[in-house]
């Protein structure tokens, strides 16, 4: 065929099944000695070419299956939709970007400046300004401007105000051993200021926590010098807050800490809490034996006293007696026969009258 490539011409469609005992044509070759007329297919619309189907089976249009029911109307392809848009399969389109996506872009790189670059300190403020993790200096109260972050970054704390530490600062036992032996549940409070902000940021990066630590061993090498009883009783409350705060600010003065501690107040020192029922009988006990001490010293006083002012009586009778021992002897019979005849019943003759209970005196 002339005039016309394998690429230009249609495509050819589904065979016919050769009658038999003839041999199979080419649909696309013409019969021998019939020449086609040339024709012009550049612009031309493709179609599949219909053709038979074999016996039995349905005929399939563009618009159907082999599959679908009768009546029923094939769904287009994903490629379809495309090829009808003027895209490929493989050339989704892109959406174009809103009008309002730039201003949320800007909006949030503003944020982020303003929230990083500008620091409004309150009076007793100080700010330490780090720059890639160095020092760089430190900023007072008012309105200060620094790089954003990660760039700088300001760390600030009220270096004015007394702070307060509470250890533990859960509910939970803070076990320590005293000087006898004996395990005791202490809790305490640490007051303290900050002197020097940028010391106290590079000895404790970490800030409060390490200032607990050291407490923890401050108040544990004091009470380990004292005994149980001092410290349960607070017999020596006073001493045991002394020596801790004592220890506790050599070791920060030590590190360069930049702190000063105003005060250390130990406000609780019990038995551990495994042990609280055996200890609260002691107490019981302890309670119970004081009571009984202390009535048996009311009456050791009380019987004391009588046993005095009885022989103070017994004194001044005894020196009477050695002044005139005549009279003191006749005086002593006529109280003693005065005693005895009150108590009985005396009768000069006639009949014995009834005993009549003694009345005393004469």
């Amino acid at each position: 065929m002339s005039g016309m490539s394998e690429t230009d011409g249609p495509k050819p469609g589904r065979k016919k099944a050769a009658p038999k005992g003839q041999e199979p044509q080419d649909a696309g070759t013409p019969p021998v000695g019939e020449q086609p007329a040339p024709v012009d297919l550049a612009g031309a619309e493709v179609l599949p070419v219909a053709t038979t189907p074999p016996k039995g089976e349905k005929a399939r249009t563009p618009w159907t299956s082999g599959t679908d029911e009768p009546g029923q109307r094939r769904s287009a392809s994903i490629e379809d939709i495309f090829r009808s848009r003027g895209g490929g399969a493989g050339q989704p389109r892109t959406a174009p970007r809103p009008a309002w996506y730039g201003l949320v872009v800007l909006g949030v790189a503003s944020a982020w400046l303003l929230s990083t670059s500008v620091h409004v300190l309150a009076q007793g403020e100080r700010g330490v300004v780090s720059t890639f993790g160095r020092h760089a200096g430190t900023i007072g109260p008012g309105l200060n401007l620094t790089l954003p972050w990660p760039i700088q970054q300001v760390v600030r704390r009220d270096v004015g105000k007394e702070m307060v530490t509470s250890l533990p600062d859960k509910e939970a036992e803070t076990l320590m051993l005293t000087r006898d032996g004996e395990v005791i549940d202490v809790r305490l409070q640490v007051s303290w200021r900050v002197g020097d902000l940028r010391a106290f940021g590079n000895a404790f990066p970490d800030g409060e926590a390490a200032l607990r630590r050291l407490a923890d061993a401050a108040i544990r090498g004091a009470v380990a010098e004292l005994g149980f009883d001092d410290v349960l009783g607070g017999k020596r409350n006073a001493e045991l807050q002394q020596r801790t705060h004592d220890r506790l600010q050599k070791l920060l003065d030590a590190m360069k800490a930049g702190i000063t501690i105003s005060a250390v107040e130990v406000t609780q020192a019990r038995p551990p809490a495994k042990l609280a029922g055996t200890f609260k009988t002691l107490e019981t006990a302890g309670a119970d034996a004081a009571k009984n001490r202390e009535n048996a010293n009311s009456w050791a006083i009380k019987i004391r006293y009588n046993a005095q002012v009885e022989a103070q009586a017994f004194n001044r009778a005894y020196a009477n007696y050695r002044l005139s021992p005549g009279v003191w002897r006749t005086k002593m019979y006529h109280e003693t026969m005065d005693k005895v005849l009150n108590a009985n019943t005396v009768v000069i003759g006639g009949q014995t009258p009834p005993a009549a209970p003694p009345q005393g005196g004469r």
